[in-house]
């Protein structure tokens, strides 16, 4: 169990950046919606997996990934609730919003895995000659 506890020590910064971000952009305030968010990036991912040809582009896809989702984000309260229009928050009281960067930067994480793990089940799928 050393091994584990060595392993926490060293992503416990990298979730200590993200998770403030995800608390505030996929939840509630209190906690993570995990469903939605896996669904949402999930389908988004899967989406991107098929149109993307070769591996070399999985950064620009990762990219329009996170667009599409911020996106997706505007756009659901204004078809679910009728809501006005609202621009995502990159800027708050005159600056940088470091905590939806978080959110933007575990997207990019989560569209950049997903598309790995989806590019290799794609790649052992559908063979080409």
């Amino acid at each position: 169990m050393e091994f584990l506890d060595t392993v926490k020590g060293w992503f416990a910064p990298v979730w200590d950046f993200f998770e403030p971000g995800l608390i505030a952009y996929a939840g509630d305030g209190a906690a993570i919606s995990w469903m939605p968010l896996a669904i949402q990036l999930g389908v988004i991912a899967l989406v991107l997996t098929i149109l993307m040809r070769s591996f070399g582009a999985i950064l620009i896809f990762t990219v329009v990934g996170v667009i599409i989702h911020v996106i997706v984000d505007v756009v659901m309260p204004m078809v679910r609730e009728g809501a006005a229009f609202a621009m995502p928050p990159f800027m708050a009281d005159g600056g940088v919003n470091m905590v939806y960067l978080g959110y933007l930067a575990a997207l990019a994480a989560g569209y950049f895995l997903a598309i790995i793990v989806l590019s290799i089940l794609k790649g052992l799928v559908f063979r080409g000659d």
